[in-house]
């Protein structure tokens, strides 16, 4: 009955162009396809949408991320129990807001060639001579993504906090929220540190010792903020966690590089 009356009301309009349904296939002419009833109508993209779509971009930029950010600074447990609990309308999705933040740390890597901050030009020439095809490009690949090995993270946290916190409230869903806020809070962090070692390369040798330093607090802030459990077993559950993560990261570290020998050494 639904395709007969959609089919009166295009034959009603058999002057209008005909429209192939971008669902079926089907080529016909009205508001609806008479095939399966969805609409024909085709929005162009103008100017005025293109213009409005920036500048909400922006708008969100300036408004939930902010709000985002202030959130994760100052009271970062608070903060994700409220999202966890619904207060979202203010707030930035968490993956978007890690991946935004990635992209940033990734773009002032890249732009200042950090990883060959510390080296001199000539030793690495050497070094490549002498070097593994494989080995040559696991370097180039941690040097251009190794930021994005930290995603590993996400499900190690989760699987360690199930563990750690058996009576825990928080769902999966929930504990990957949490890390993953944190995780993009710690990648401005990583940005200000590049920043700092682009004006003082002698710095670059501390970094790693100074992001170590803040993974370890922000795993203790969301066991002794946002789990609740005790100081002393919060610090001991978050060094657990952490040796965990470097482990697991290692392996697959190792792994990569056990493939990469099994493509380019044969």
């Amino acid at each position: 009955m639904q395709s007969k009356t959609i089919s009166l009301a295009n034959h009603s309009t058999q002057h209008e162009e005909t429209v192939e349904c971008p669902a079926c296939g089907h080529k016909d002419t009205g508001s609806y396809c008479s095939a399966c009833g969805n609409t024909l109508q085709h929005k162009r993209i103008s100017l005025k949408s293109l213009l409005g779509s920036i500048l909400d971009f922006f708008s969100d930029i300036e408004t939930n991320y902010v709000h985002t950010f202030k959130g994760l600074l100052f009271r970062p447990a608070n903060f994700i129990a409220r999202y966890i609990k619904g207060e979202r309308n203010e707030s930035y999705i968490p993956f978007k807001y890690f991946f935004l933040n990635l992209s940033i740390n990734f773009f002032v890597y890249t732009k200042f060639d950090l990883a060959n901050l510390s080296e001199n030009t000539f030793d690495v020439e050497v070094d490549q001579l002498v070097q593994l095809k494989s080995d040559i490009v696991f370097e180039q690949l941690i040097d251009d993504y190794g930021s994005f090995f930290s995603l590993l993270i996400i499900p190690v946290y989760v699987l360690c906090n199930k563990i750690l916190f058996p009576s825990s409230k928080y769902n999966l869903a929930e504990l990957a929220t949490a890390i993953t806020f944190m995780m993009g809070q710690l990648m401005l962090l990583e940005v200000v540190i590049n920043l700092i070692s682009v004006v003082f390369p002698g710095f670059y040798h501390f970094s790693r010792f100074l992001v170590m330093i803040a993974e370890l607090g922000i795993l203790f802030v969301l066991a002794y903020k946002l789990m609740k459990d005790k100081w002393y077993h919060a610090l001991w559950k978050s060094g657990l966690t952490l040796a965990v993560i470097f482990l697991a990261m290692r392996m697959v570290l190792m792994g990569t590089q056990e493939i990469l020998a099994c493509i380019y050494d044969n």
